[in-house]
C-alpha cells in the first residue's frame, strides 16, 4: 500500500463515524471567531511584614535537630567522635538502640546537638538514671577514689612533698650554685 492509500483509507473511515465527520467539517471550515484567551494574572506573594516576634522566634531556629553527637570510648584508650541522623529521635549505636531525649544528657554546639558519651564495655550512656544506680555507682566509686589519690598524689609532688624530700626545685638549685661558687672560691686558694 502507498501512502496515499493508507490517507484516503483513513479519511474513508473517518467519514462513516459521527466523530470524524465533525472533525472534517470544522477542517474545512475555518473559524470565522477568534476565541477569546484571558490573561491569567501572575500571583505575586505577598511580602509578609514580619514583627519583631517573626525575626526572633522564627520556627526554624527552634527546629530540633536531628543529629546526634557520640562520644564512644573505646577499651584501647582512644575516644571516637561521631555524628548520627536520629529518625523520630532513636538511633543505633553497635546494635543498641538508643533515644535522644531518655539517653542523650548533655548538649553540643551553638545548635544544641544531643550528646551522649558511651563505653564500648558496657554501653550504658553516662550521666543517665541507669548509670547513676547504686550498682553502677559502686562499680566507679573505687575509679573515682583511685583518680582522687592521682591528684593528691601530684599535689604533693608539686609542693616537693611526694618524693620524701622536702627541697623544691628552686631550693637544689641555689644550693648547687652555692657548691659551685664555694669550689671556685677553694681552687683560687690553693
Amino acid at each position: 500500500m502507498n501512502k496515499e492509500e493508507e490517507i484516503k483509507k483513513f479519511l474513508e473511515d473517518l467519514n462513516k463515524s459521527d466523530q470524524g465527520k465533525k472533525m472534517l467539517q470544522e477542517v474545512s471550515n475555518p473559524v470565522s471567531e477568534v476565541p477569546v484567551i484571558s490573561e491569567v494574572k501572575e500571583k505575586k506573594k505577598k511580602k509578609i511584614d514580619q514583627r519583631w516576634w517573626e525575626k526572633t522566634f522564627n520556627k526554624k531556629k527552634f527546629k530540633k535537630p536531628s543529629k546526634v553527637a557520640i562520644v564512644y570510648l573505646r577499651n584501647n584508650g582512644n575516644a571516637d567522635l561521631m555524628q548520627v541522623e536520629t529518625r523520630n529521635g532513636f538511633f543505633n549505636v553497635n546494635g543498641k538502640i538508643y533515644h535522644e531525649d531518655r539517653d542523650c544528657v548533655y548538649t553540643v554546639t551553638k545548635d544544641r546537638l544531643p550528646l551522649i558519651i558511651l563505653r564500648e564495655w558496657d554501653l550504658i550512656p553516662i550521666g543517665t538514671k541507669k548509670w547513676d544506680d547504686d550498682n553502677m555507682r559502686e562499680k566507679f566509686s573505687e575509679l573515682s577514689q583511685h583518680v582522687i589519690k592521682g591528684i593528691k598524689n601530684a599535689e604533693l609532688v608539686r609542693a616537693g612533698g611526694g618524693l620524701d624530700s622536702k627541697l623544691t626545685t628552686k631550693q637544689i638549685i641555689l644550693w648547687g650554685l652555692a657548691a659551685l661558687v664555694g669550689v671556685v672560691i677553694v681552687m683560687n686558694f690553693i
